[in-house]
């Protein structure tokens, strides 16, 4: 699946360079964009996977007998997930750096929180709806839509904030709704401390349905 999240990811910002034409004065804001949705749509690919192969033979309710917590098999599936698109971001990161000629200069670990409140956050609501999808047999173009509009409040914070290291002298008059690059990472911390506390404690009654 991880040559896949990266050919994916690549595609996206490949398609949007030629779209765009890379315009400088617009780069920081397309680049933002750009790498925020390769960054959830391929958290969306990854929760789709999660729980496949538990369902073939029913192999999802030998999981469950072999933890006396069911909250734990969300935890890891969980920390699979992120650790995922950590490993995605390495190599699509500095491609969309490079195709919009953007330059974050020596701020890499405040791009490496963001991502990685980003990778929390869009991972802790996947892999709950990714459960829900297999559980009761939808289609997996549901999950993409419940993933996107449940993660729309973060979706704010998230792009001002990589669009405050891509661009911080243009950045403010576009979302004066966050104050700052440090309000911006308050939010996302305070939307994934919900998001994976209500995920977690839901994960149990849901994959015991």
């Amino acid at each position: 699946m991880l040559p896949t999240q990266i050919c994916l990811g690549i595609l996206i910002a490949w398609i949007f360079r030629l779209a765009t034409g890379a315009m400088s004065s617009d780069a920081p804001f397309i680049a933002s964009a750009v790498l925020f949705t390769a960054l959830l749509f391929s958290g969306i690919l990854a929760s789709d996977k999660s729980f496949a192969v538990e369902q073939e033979n029913d192999c999802i309710s030998s999981l469950l007998l072999a933890t006396t917590d069911a909250g734990n098999i969300y935890i890891a599936k969980l920390l699979v997930n992120t650790t995922l698109m950590c490993i995605f971001e390495i190599v699509t990161v500095p491609v969309v750096l490079m195709l919009f000629n953007v330059s974050i200069e020596r701020r890499w670990l405040e791009l490496i929180i963001v991502l990685l409140l980003g990778n929390i956050g869009i991972s802790s609501v996947g892999t709950l709806l990714g459960c829900i999808i297999h559980e009761v047999g939808a289609t997996n173009l549901l999950l993409g839509v419940l993933v996107m509009a449940v993660l729309m409040p973060m979706m704010i914070p998230a792009v001002f904030a990589l669009l405050l290291l891509f661009s911080p002298a243009n950045s403010q008059t576009v979302f004066s709704i966050v104050a700052d690059f440090k309000g911006a990472i308050g939010y996302m911390a305070a939307f994934d401390a919900i998001f994976v506390t209500v995920c977690w404690l839901l994960f149990g009654v849901v994959i015991k349905q």
